[in-house]
């Protein structure tokens, strides 16, 4: 079941507006520092293409996922592409709807207890608590006691001094943008290390 993957993944890199010409090595990288899944935004240039050649090229190593998922047509693009979860950073019931008719497993994004059961009663089993950051980890261990059943992904904020004290608190698994995906590691190509980067990611969530 994918959600039960996600969950075990710990860790998802949103990889948001990557060159594409570089996308491919960059997941490789992030595929050799340990991780399972990862995410790539609709608001990425080229972003369909780049999925579906993650999938093609790692496909049986790595979790690919679509996010930033708005409308029902991205939902549709995203998988066309080969996408294997679809995360937004709002609850669209169209795009929750769309995703679990096709089997695919979706992360609507969400910030109050009322969204968080909505998105869960509509069949979405894991919701993305968005932006994290601008909720304590205290909020999700008091919200966790009456909503136990659902799984919760946080993002938007996340660092590697606060994504450990967030899984502490009761999320199933983190999203990690530009504290793990440094822009200028990417920009001068410093493959090894963001590497080693990610590795220190994977071993604090493990």
């Amino acid at each position: 079941m994918m959600y039960n993957e996600l969950k075990s993944a710990k860790l998802i890199p949103v990889l948001r507006k990557i060159p594409y010409e570089t996308s491919q090595i960059l997941i490789e990288t992030l595929i050799l520092g340990g991780v399972k899944a990862i995410e790539i935004t609709m608001d990425t240039k080229n972003a369909p293409e780049i999925i579906r050649e993650a999938r093609q090229n790692f496909g049986d190593r790595v979790i690919v996922g679509a996010g930033t998922v708005l409308t029902l047509e991205e939902c549709m693009l995203a998988l066309d592409a080969g996408a294997q979860f679809i995360v937004s950073p709002s609850l669209n019931l169209a795009v929750v709807e769309h995703s679990l008719k096709n089997g695919i497993a979706v992360v609507p994004g969400v910030f109050t207890p009322t969204e968080m059961q909505t998105a869960y009663s509509a069949g979405a089993e894991m919701i993305k608590l968005f932006p994290a950051s601008a909720l304590s980890p205290s909020f999700i261990k008091d919200v966790k006691g009456p909503l136990s059943h659902i799984s919760i992904m946080t993002t938007g904020g996340i660092t590697i001094n606060n994504a450990k004290t967030y899984l502490e608190a009761g999320a199933s698994t983190v999203g990690a943008g530009s504290d793990l995906i440094n822009k200028e590691m990417v920009k001068n190509e410093k493959w090894a290390l963001l590497q080693k980067e990610t590795e220190r990611w994977v071993e604090l969530l493990s």
